[in-house]
């Protein structure tokens, strides 16, 4: 059963991105008014250039949508507040249309890519930090020493990085799998999509609740020599699927894992 992707970057509507796009609408505001006691003395389209240059600062600050909302907001104050008749939408010269297209356009390809910039960064600055995550969490597996602390170590990194709960699920002698008892953690029953994962060695979707969200998925722990057991995981978030980049994670995760679970398993029989 595959597993569903889900875009990490879509809008959430909240009382934050409306806040956003408040400052945005004060931010074209407040350039209206710095420029108005300037209309006699500088050209319009020295004006337009105060506008586009609100654009570009809205777009780092804030982001891509509330630039768009800026672009369109410029556009208007510009046509109403300067542009002759003033205090009305209707234009005495017919090329001011074409400064309006050109203005809004140019307001939009800026906005565009200097918000795509802005998230570049931040999303550099997420891997980044993920990395060194990733990292601090191979060095504490590389000290565990039974499958309860691989257990909480793997538990815990997940559990900060995608907001997701983990069962670390192993054979027993009968070769039936088993959940690793972890403190302050609800004893769990393997769903069935567990065990195929275990036989087939791929990962498997399961339903983690009474509605098809959240989902839950078994991956399984691919040791070098043979699968270990199968790592569950189940989002805490109702309605979300997997982006791409957190299911190459969870592959390292359990990658990570299968090898220390292998390296306890050979220290035991040994």
């Amino acid at each position: 059963m595959s597993v569903p992707e889900a875009n990490e970057k879509k809008p959430r509507f909240s009382w934050a991105n409306i806040l956003l796009y408040g400052w945005a609408v004060a931010a074209c505001v407040a350039t209206t008014l710095i420029a108005m006691p300037l209309l006699g003395i500088f050209e319009l389209a020295n004006i337009v250039m105060l506008f586009l240059l609100t654009v570009v600062l809205v777009a780092l600050r804030l982001g891509r949508g509330p630039a768009v909302a800026a672009a369109f907001l410029s556009v208007m104050l510009f046509d109403v507040f300067f542009v002759p008749p003033r205090f009305s939408f209707s234009v005495d010269d017919a090329q001011y249309l074409v400064t309006f297209a050109v203005m809004l356009a140019v307001a939009l390809i800026m906005g565009h890519l200097t918000g795509r910039l802005r998230q570049d960064a931040k999303d550099a600055l997420a891997r980044e930090r993920r990395t060194q995550d990733l990292y601090e969490m191979t060095r504490d597996l590389s000290g565990a020493i039974n499958r309860e602390d691989a257990a909480k170590i793997v538990g815990q990194f997940i559990g900060d990085s995608i907001s997701a709960s983990t069962t670390l699920l192993l054979p027993d002698a009968a070769d039936e799998l088993v959940a690793v008892d972890v403190p302050h953690q609800p004893t769990t029953v393997p769903p069935p999509e567990a065990r195929t994962a275990y036989k087939r060695g791929e990962p498997e979707v399961f339903v983690a609740g009474p509605e098809a969200f959240p989902l839950g998925l078994c991956l399984p722990l691919k040791a070098p020599t043979r699968v270990r057991g199968v790592l569950m995981v189940k989002f805490r978030e109702s309605g979300r699927g997997l982006s791409p980049e957190h299911r190459q994670l969870l592959n390292t995760v359990a990658s990570l894992a299968a090898t220390v679970i292998e390296r306890i398993h050979y220290v035991e029989a040994a």
